[in-house]
């Protein structure tokens, strides 16, 4: 019997390890990573990366910042080869800018950056594989540390409007994500509104004031222009509207309750 070739035998040079200790990720990861087609355009893209030899998992992020430093300092552009993808009529209908971009000569970290875009745009997958496909083709291997289907992270707006605006936190999501991830990048996104300076305007407050409402009417009885009231006055006028509650305020009550609103202005 006549054994047959294996013709994808070279696929093994070009396997990508995944390192991942969570089912759906490491499944979201290999079905990307083991496409023949993605594996096909590991050696061009090495080329046209000048990538003589890979990086370890563990030094990837030091070793590709270090990369991309000395590529910008010496200005070293590349163009892409679209010619291996298959979707570049759609992008440049689609997405007219970046297709400008990707069809000339840049430097290279810029261009390595949208050709990774383009990569996931070839092989329908979401923003969230950029760094993954990154660490494929630097390390050959790639880990969950920068694959996050689910995100809490501080969304910069200023980049699609005319004006500088203020950071806002938001947690993306994906088909994957389940409640529980949902929830951890809530608690995180909590945090991140105290500890996160570039976020101090949050002033995040745990607690409301129980009874906020009534203080700020108070507030405003007492400096209500010309017709501002005396703390007896807003105390009686409260009380009798509130006879069916049993409300005995006194103006002592109220001079608390408006110290306390003003100190809530002042946080």
């Amino acid at each position: 019997m006549r054994i047959k070739k294996n013709d994808n035998a070279y696929l093994q040079d070009l396997k990508i390890d995944i390192c991942s200790d969570n089912d759906i990720y490491f499944q979201e990861l290999a079905l990307l990573f083991d496409k023949q087609r993605f594996l096909d355009l590991l050696p061009s893209i090495r080329r046209t990366y000048k990538i003589i030899k890979l990086f370890s998992l563990e030094d990837f992020e030091e070793e590709v910042d270090s990369y991309e430093k000395e590529c910008f300092l010496e200005n070293i552009k590349v163009k892409i080869d679209l010619s291996k993808y298959t979707k570049i009529t759609e992008i440049k209908e689609s997405f007219p800018e970046f297709y400008d971009f990707i069809k000339t000569s840049n430097v290279l970290p810029e261009t390595l950056e949208a050709e990774c875009d383009l990569i996931c745009y070839e092989f329908n997958r979401p923003p969230y594989f950029l760094e993954p496909i990154k660490q494929a083709i630097f390390c050959g291997a790639v880990n969950d540390s920068f694959f996050q289907p689910t995100q809490a992270t501080t969304v910069d707006f200023s980049v699609i409007s005319a004006w500088p605006t203020l950071e806002r936190i938001a947690i993306f999501v994906s088909p994957t994500s389940t409640y529980e991830d949902v929830e951890e990048e809530f608690r995180k996104a909590k945090e991140m509104m105290k500890t996160d300076k570039r976020l101090s305007y949050y002033k995040p407050r745990t607690n409301t004031v129980p009874n906020v409402r009534k203080y700020r009417h108070w507030y405003w009885e007492q400096i209500k222009g010309k017709n501002g009231k005396t703390l007896e006055q807003i105390a009686n006028e409260w009380a009798n509207a509130h006879q069916d509650q049993e409300d005995n305020t006194t103006y002592i009550e109220v001079l608390k309750g408006i110290k306390s609103y003003k100190k809530l202005l002042t946080s």
